[in-house]
């Protein structure tokens, strides 16, 4: 399943990211990596969401989090 899609309060675990390279280097360097332990917080207005991981709390926008594969943790 994809991320955009778990509903708030929900905790899972990246599988795979399908972004372009240069993107998934820099969502690597937030800690976006495979296994890493998501916390879906809340919606944003647009459609995004906001996202726990670790100690940080991370805005992604709609396209990104369709782009990344997660299970439930």
């Amino acid at each position: 399943m994809v991320l955009h899609g778990c509903a708030p309060g929900a905790r899972v675990r990246l599988t795979h990211v399908t972004v372009p390279a240069g993107e998934r280097l820099r969502l690597a360097e937030l800690g976006f990596i495979r296994g890493a332990e998501l916390r879906v917080l809340g919606r944003g207005a647009t459609g995004g969401l906001f996202v726990g991981l670790g100690d940080a709390r991370i805005a992604l926008d709609t396209a990104t989090a369709h782009d990344l594969h997660v299970s439930h943790a």
